[in-house]
């Protein structure tokens, strides 16, 4: 009798195991719930990251430019050894292009790109998702 019951002892779960597996599984799906609304209560930061890259984008052109210049106010032009590159406004976005070839949308949500032009820099200015003031020197 003994081999018998040593037979059923490896096959399958003792109820003890059977509880606290279940009392484990009602415990996370009891919790859950809370969980859920602790994270849909966090409010996240706004980040406007186009704009970091507009401005790493055009400070590494602008620092490789040998010539500045503007046509109207709405481009901003850099010659440098990979060409011309434009950076241009066109409905509420920034636009790059090099050698007027491959445009490439650099931001977002811009309400107003204001370049400003004198013998010695150019200023632009930008207004909406980003509010900032560049001054090239020529």
């Amino acid at each position: 009798m003994t081999s018998g019951s040593k037979k059923y002892a490896a096959d399958g779960f003792t109820y003890l195991e059977m509880l606290l597996s279940l009392m484990t599984a009602a415990l996370i799906m009891a919790v859950m719930p809370n969980v859920m609304i602790l994270f849909q209560g966090l409010t996240l930061h706004e980040d406007h990251y186009d704009t970091d890259i507009f401005m790493l984008d055009i400070i590494e052109v602008s620092n490789a430019a040998k010539e500045i210049g503007a046509e109207g106010k709405s481009e901003i032009n850099f010659k440098t050894d990979r060409g011309k590159i434009s950076y241009s406004y066109s409905s509420g976005r920034i636009i790059k292009s090099i050698d007027n070839a491959g445009f490439v949308t650099l931001m977002f949500n811009i309400d107003s790109f204001i370049i400003t032009e004198t013998k010695e820099t150019i200023a632009l200015q930008l207004k909406g998702a980003a509010d900032e003031t560049l001054i090239f020197k020529k």
